[in-house]
């Protein structure tokens, strides 16, 4: 019971101290860019010491891929270890509620030209999943996969709300599905 308890306080020391750094890197983002930033101002005023920065992360980098992985954790939990998810509407209704919810986080990001490095962390988790499908022309394809069908959405969502967000998610949704239309209708003529 001891030994368990003793597990249970690291853990949860861990994931405190995870949530600290995390919402403080967030706000230093709001006014300084990433390569502005060092670990010792972050730890300063996150109120946690090096030791148990170095304990959870080792770079600032890698507190930027768990906040994004946990943010894309709570909106697509593990929908895509099923190749329908990637072709249904509910993906494209997820992507637009991810980037509406996390608005904030990703346009900090954008400010200092980051996105880059959430795209790869997306193609990371999403990657995990192609795997474990059966259809092997994507399993053996799988970077090309995710950049078409995942990655125009990403990019859609990314120019939606860098532009402030000016059609309503529905619609927004709605113009992705009519270029869906589009394209099927071209493909039928051509």
């Amino acid at each position: 019971d001891y030994v368990i308890k003793k597990i249970g306080d690291i853990m949860n020391k861990s994931i405190k101290t995870k949530k600290q750094v995390s919402k403080t890197l967030i706000k230093l983002l709001n006014y300084k860019p990433l390569d502005l930033i060092t670990i010792k101002e972050l730890t300063e005023k996150a109120n946690v010491s090096r030791t148990a920065f170095y304990n959870n992360f080792h770079t600032l980098e890698d507190v930027l891929k768990y906040i994004y992985q946990n943010a894309h954790k709570q909106v697509f939990k593990d929908k895509y270890s099923h190749l329908s998810y990637v072709y249904s509407d509910e993906h494209i209704k997820d992507m637009i509620h991810f980037f509406d919810k996390n608005s904030k986080l990703l346009l900090v990001l954008i400010k200092w030209n980051l996105i880059e490095f959430i795209a790869k962390y997306n193609t990371e988790i999403v990657l995990s999943y192609t795997q474990h499908y059966k259809n092997k022309f994507i399993r053996e394809h799988a970077f090309y996969f995710i950049s078409y069908y995942h990655g125009s959405l990403f990019n859609i969502c990314t120019y939606w709300i860098a532009s402030g967000k000016q059609e309503s998610s529905d619609t927004l949704f709605k113009m992705i599905k009519e270029f869906e239309k589009i394209k099927f209708v071209y493909n039928q003529k051509g």
